[in-house]
C-alpha cells in the first residue's frame, strides 16, 4: 500500500532518498513476513527546504489519534502530515485531505485545483491513462523515474527489516554504508539478488 500512500508525502514535499531507515515489528522468523511493521525513515534537508521524518505504519500497527480530531483513525488507511501550524490528515490515495484543528481547516479557503486528475473506479482510471501515454494522447500520472525512487525507498524498509537493524543509505552509490556483524550477512546482499540466466 506504501505506493498508493507514501507516494503523497514524497511528491509534495520532494523527498528524495533517506540516509537511515529502520524498521520494527511483530515477531519475524525471516521465513514469512511479520503481521505488523512500522518503518521510520529519515531524509536530509534539501535545499531551503527542512529535514523529514516519515513513519510508515504496516499492519495492525497504527499511529496515535491526533488529539485535534473529534473522530478515530479511519482503519482503511491514510496519511498524516505534522507541521509547524497544524496537520493534514488524508484517507488513502490522498482522499478528503482536511487541516487540524477543524477550526483551521474551515479558516483556509479551498486550493484551486492546479494538477491533472486521474479519475477513480473502473471506468479507465489509471489503467486508461497508462495505456493513453503510452499512445501519446495524455501524461502519464506516475512516470518510473518516480516510480522506481519511490519503489526503491519502499523496499528499503524490508532490507532494513532483514537487517535487523536500522541502516544508513548512501543512495548515490546505492549502497547501505553500516559496517555488518561479523557473523551476520553483508547489508549489501540484500539490496539484491542473484539473477536466473537470461534475466
Amino acid at each position: 500500500m506504501g505506493a498508493h500512500l507514501i507516494d503523497h508525502p514524497f511528491w509534495s514535499l520532494d523527498l528524495g532518498y533517506p540516509t537511515t531507515i529502520e524498521t520494527v515489528s511483530t515477531p519475524f522468523n525471516k521465513l514469512s513476513y511479520p503481521d505488523a511493521t512500522m518503518t521510520y525513515y529519515e531524509f536530509p534537508a534539501r535545499g531551503a527546504k527542512p529535514a523529514v521524518k516519515l513513519t510508515w505504519y504496516d499492519g495492525n500497527l497504527t499511529p496515535p489519534r491526533p488529539v485535534e480530531l473529534d473522530e478515530p483513525l479511519n482503519g482503511e488507511g491514510g496519511i498524516l502530515y505534522i507541521g509547524s501550524k497544524g496537520k493534514m490528515l488524508q484517507n488513502t490515495y490522498g482522499l478528503l485531505p482536511r487541516l487540524l484543528p477543524k477550526s483551521l481547516h474551515e479558516s483556509v479557503p479551498v486550493p484551486k485545483r492546479v494538477l491533472p486528475r486521474v479519475p477513480l473506479g473502473m471506468a479507465g482510471g489509471h489503467e486508461l491513462n497508462w495505456l493513453e501515454a503510452i499512445q501519446g494522447k495524455q501524461k502519464i500520472s506516475s512516470p518510473f523515474d518516480f516510480a522506481a525512487k519511490l519503489t526503491e525507498v519502499m523496499l528499503l524498509g524490508v532490507v532494513s527489516l532483514r537487517a535487523g537493524t536500522r541502516i544508513h543509505y548512501d543512495a548515490a552509490n546505492m549502497r547501505i554504508t553500516n559496517t555488518p556483524p561479523t557473523d551476520g550477512p553483508n547489508y549489501n546482499d540484500l539490496l539484491t539478488r542473484e539473477y536466473r540466466t537470461g534475466w
